[in-house]
């Protein structure tokens, strides 16, 4: 006689349970203690698991004691394997804590340290003098400057060299300190002729960063009327004009800057590729004539249109793309489709059959049955439009005298979806009484 039936025949009384043990969590990688520098990608593992919840099922929270949460989601897969990535980790001693809680609110935790070391920004230095097309005659004073600035140090703490590259190599003439704005200046007198000018500046970690120029210093035996360094008979097309001369830098100024009798040509106010726009009028590209105001959109990483921004939505060639929230790859027909050349934000799904865009789990993609519904009141996981049992059969249990005949199912009615229930898997006895086990219906 079946034990169950032995125990019913003592008159006695049995009652089973289970006892929900906490879930268990791990953190495997990286080693406990690790250092790494700031913006560089650490890549978490963990392990987590539990006596009755399945993995993929536990709430796993990644955090930091300096960060507070860096996510929160049932993101293990059904292994037991945990993983998030992460680069933006702020620079400090960091308690990463691994937290995994199962369906009846049992938690565990696990936790390494993470050392972030910040990484210090070079300094940076900007040309102010000499600026485009000014120059200096031999033996006269010349104001150079610059703006330097760094993030860690103070503009004052900044060591600036300026130097000119002569025969001799480089040449300092200049050591400035810079105010509390940043600005770096000296008077000062080079060599004449085209002196290769470097600024360089300096931070206290000793990064650094270097701006040049090309600057020319008119020697004396040149003379002209106004003083660019060149005469009427060296081909200066405007010698009243010293921003006007053979070679020179053409400037949007309605003179013919570089006296090649082009005015203008290569500046903002010139239609270089003659497409009837200059920069001036709105052409964002006037070395390419098929780039201009009136260019239709393409998807092509250009901006065509000049309007600011390339690949716009509707651009000929794009593709309906569809608002997937949750990432499982199935967008939601809820909200309107967007013509796009390529994914953008949650616009990132070529298809719009997902029943239920709040889930990951949720798509026509899913097999997997469950007892949970999927977070709006629906079994439906797989977006068939119907919340498929798992078990839809009734079980009986019939004769006597231990002839017995049975076939498993629901004791009763079957069940609805997250619903227990006792499941008939036996029958037997002198009245062939059914035996049951508890079971809960999932769906899909």
């Amino acid at each position: 006689m079946p034990l169950l039936l032995q125990l019913a025949a003592c008159g006695n009384d049995v009652s089973v349970s289970s006892y929900n043990e906490p879930p268990t969590a791990s953190i495997q990688s990286p080693p406990n203690g690790t250092t790494r520098k700031e913006g560089e990608i650490i890549d978490f593992i963990g392990t987590a698991n539990d006596d009755q919840t399945p993995s993929n099922l536990l709430f796993i929270q990644w955090s930091s004691d300096i960060d507070s949460v860096l996510t929160n989601e049932k993101a293990c897969a059904v292994s037991g394997s945990c993983t998030y990535s992460t680069a933006q980790l702020t620079p400090g001693n960091h308690t990463i804590t691994l937290s995994a809680g199962d369906e009846q609110g049992e938690t565990a935790e696990s936790h390494i340290t993470v050392v972030i070391e910040e990484v210090p920004d070079a300094p940076t230095i900007q040309m102010v003098h000499p600026a485009a097309g000014e120059t200096t005659d031999e033996g006269d004073d010349f104001t150079f400057m610059v703006q330097v600035s760094d993030e860690q140090d103070t503009p004052d703490l900044l060591y600036l060299s300026f130097n000119y590259e002569g025969d001799a190599g480089l040449t300092e003439f200049c050591a400035p300190k810079a105010d509390a704005t940043g600005i770096a200046a000296c008077e000062a007198e080079i060599p004449g002729g085209t002196q290769h000018l470097l600024f360089t500046v300096i931070d206290q970690d000793g990064l650094s960063d270097t701006a040049e120029a090309f600057f020319v210093v008119r020697p004396l035996t040149q003379i002209d009327n106004d003083g660019d360094g060149f005469t009427e008979e060296m081909g200066d097309c405007d010698d009243d004009d010293n921003l006007s001369y053979p070679g020179g830098t053409e400037i949007e100024d309605g003179s013919d800057n570089d006296c090649d009798e082009i005015v203008d040509e290569g500046t903002r106010g010139y239609d270089d590729d003659g497409d009837g726009y200059s920069e001036n009028d709105g052409d964002c590209d006037d070395t390419t004539l098929a780039l201009g105001p009136e260019a239709a959109e393409s998807c092509n990483g250009l901006d065509d249109n000049c309007d600011g921004t390339a690949d716009t939505e509707g651009a000929t060639g794009c593709s309906n793309y569809y608002y997937d929230y949750d990432g499982d790859g199935y967008g939601s027909s809820s909200v309107s489709a967007k013509c796009l050349c390529t994914d953008s934000g949650y616009y990132r799904s070529g298809y719009d059959n997902d029943c239920y865009d709040y889930n990951v789990s949720a798509s026509p993609a899913a097999t997997s049955y469950s007892t949970a519904q999927r977070g709006d009141g629906s079994w439906d996981w797989n977006c068939d439009g119907n919340e498929t049992k798992y078990y839809p059969s009734v079980g009986t249990c019939s004769g006597a005298l231990w002839v017995c005949s049975w076939a498993s199912g629901w004791s009763g009615t079957v069940r609805a979806c997250g619903s227990s229930g006792d499941w008939i898997d036996g029958c037997d006895g002198i009245l062939c009484d059914s035996s049951t086990t508890p079971v809960t219906q999932p769906c899909i």
